[in-house]
């Protein structure tokens, strides 16, 4: 990938990283707020909003690891290479997903694999 496009696709992930690290903040504050509120009337309103901000908390990371490994290859020069056939990740793709990791077959059959 040439210089600029990678450039431009670092600053496209630092500005989503910096949001995923602010939804994280929210999600921590939301997190303290419901293990403090002691007016819960249901129960079971009390676990599922748990769960809720778990869940959040959990897809938000894994984004952000997915940034941080793309931010990695950008500095090896890997970026845009898939990991598992090693042809380029198509331009289209990386503009979607800046994260992605594989091209779209690749990524077409993990998923099928996934599935069962």
């Amino acid at each position: 990938m040439d210089p600029i496009r990678a450039g431009r696709q670092m600053d496209k992930l630092r500005r989503r990283r910096e949001q995923v690290f602010m939804t994280l903040q929210h999600i921590d504050k939301e997190q303290k707020q419901v293990e403090q509120n002691s007016d819960w009337l249901d129960r079971a309103a009390f676990e599922s909003r748990v769960n809720l901000l778990d869940r959040l908390n959990g897809w938000y990371i894994t984004e952000m690891e997915q940034i941080d490994k793309a931010l990695e290859r950008i500095k090896k020069n890997d970026y845009g290479i898939c990991l598992a056939c090693h042809g380029p990740i198509e331009a289209g793709r990386l503009e979607t997903a800046p994260e992605a990791e594989y091209c779209g077959a690749c990524q077409d059959f993990r998923e099928r694999l996934a599935a069962g």
